[in-house]
């Protein structure tokens, strides 16, 4: 029998988040396997019911910006569970097995609503860092214990618990999650990394745009301002190296400050969005990074990809991605001293650069190549591990057991 996939997302696709890149991919790849395959998202915003409601919104917001987003939020979950509940029975005529796999919770409650009266199967994907609440809270949009806070933290823990399955992307974000829900422990779920589909070779170029590249919303929790002062401090001990930040967000012009308080305004380019940014990484000699905390990031794959070493603090599923003197170095984000330190090393010594760069490749290949993990996705989402359409189960191999504890690094 033949599968239909929809995702299910408050995203368009269009943007530069590694979320969107990752379901991109997978919708990539399902058709290339005669999959059918869908992006459900509440958009774009038409109609005169649209347009009053977010009239609405903006009303509420006036006086309360924490209920709005409530109210915003549930409007798009109405528009989702309409917008599926149109889809579905056409599929289902076709007699097509269907699967409904959410990117965050707010997208799985509205599949959950229409699974009501569809018979399908419901997956979510955890993206989000910590949890939704907490991310809210990091970007401004909440505070703690606040009404949007509150709501964000139901919305999780009713979505996960109703769900067939869940899909963590790291080892760090599946103990937390557990940790902090250990009743999740009866839903089914596992741990798939996240993964680079044609991903391009590794260059030997001769010339590069700058020394670092970093890649990510300019926004507090990605603590660009940390990538500044490293650069300034190995300035001041005679090492001058560039740096190129890829993105936009609210910390654009408070960076652009900084850099030129810190007197490295001439090292750092701001490129603003780039699209297929990661394709930029193999015209740099290191992948810089330096978030507070994160699940699983893809930029750092890509960089493993690129055959490109990696500066990253061991926060949340990084410490999973790569290994401190191996493919790169874990610096500390409390101490620009060290990791002034640890940027002159890699990039003053050629053999510690070409090791980690040859390690870099090998650790892309046997953990995170597409060719390893598409089949283990599609065969997890879809549950069709007995299933006769086989095509895309013959690369899958199962993952290697990790050897350390990411919750230590958290």
């Amino acid at each position: 029998m033949k599968h239909a996939l929809f995702i299910v997302s408050l995203l368009d696709g269009k943007g530069p988040t590694g979320v969107e890149k990752h379901f991109n991919d997978m919708l990539h790849q399902a058709r290339c396997h005669e999959i059918d395959a869908e992006l459900v998202a509440p958009y774009p915003r038409r109609g005169i019911a649209r347009k009053g409601a977010a009239m609405a919104a903006r009303m509420i917001g006036t006086f309360d910006r924490e209920r709005a987003a409530i109210f915003d939020a549930w409007i798009e979950t109405k528009t989702l569970e309409r917008k599926l509940a149109g889809i579905l029975p056409r599929y289902a005529a076709l007699g097509r097995t269907i699967t409904l796999c959410a990117q965050d919770p707010l997208s799985a409650l509205a599949a959950l609503q229409v699974k009501a009266g569809h018979d399908c199967r419901v997956v979510i994907v955890i993206h989000y860092n910590v949890s939704v609440a907490e991310e809210m809270f990091l970007k401004g949009e909440t505070t703690v214990q606040g009404p949007l806070w509150n709501f964000a933290f139901r919305t999780e823990r009713q979505a996960l618990a109703r769900v067939d399955q869940i899909i963590f992307v790291s080892e760090f974000m599946r103990k937390l999650t557990l940790q902090r829900m250990p009743e999740l422990d009866s839903v089914s779920h596992t741990v798939i990394p996240n993964f680079i589909a044609d991903s391009p070779a590794s260059e030997a170029v001769t010339s590069f745009d700058a020394d670092l590249i970093s890649i990510g919303t300019l926004e507090p929790r990605k603590n660009q301002v940390f990538l500044l002062r490293v650069l300034a401090r190995a300035a001041q001990l005679g090492h001058r190296y560039t740096l190129t930040l890829v993105g936009n967000g609210p910390e654009a012009g408070r960076l652009q400050q900084q850099a030129a308080e810190l007197g490295v305004a001439g090292q750092v380019h701001f490129a603003g969005f780039c699209k297929n940014a990661g394709n930029l990484i193999v015209r740099h000699r290191v992948l810089a990074h330096a978030a507070r905390i994160e699940n699983m990031p893809i930029t750092l794959i890509e960089a493993l990809a690129a055959g490109r070493p990696i500066l990253a603090p061991a926060v949340g599923g990084i410490t999973e991605i790569f290994d401190h003197g191996v493919e790169g170095y874990h610096w500390p984000l409390q101490d620009v001293d060290s990791a002034a330190a640890l940027l002159i090393e890699l990039l003053g010594r050629p053999d510690i650069y070409a090791s980690f760069s040859q390690a870099a490749l090998v650790r892309y290949r046997s953990k995170f190549d597409g060719d390893l993990l598409v089949s283990h996705w599609l065969t997890t989402i879809l549950n069709s591990h007995g299933s006769s359409h086989t095509g895309w189960q013959k690369t899958w191999r199962p993952m290697p057991a990790l050897d350390r504890d990411p919750m230590a690094q958290a």
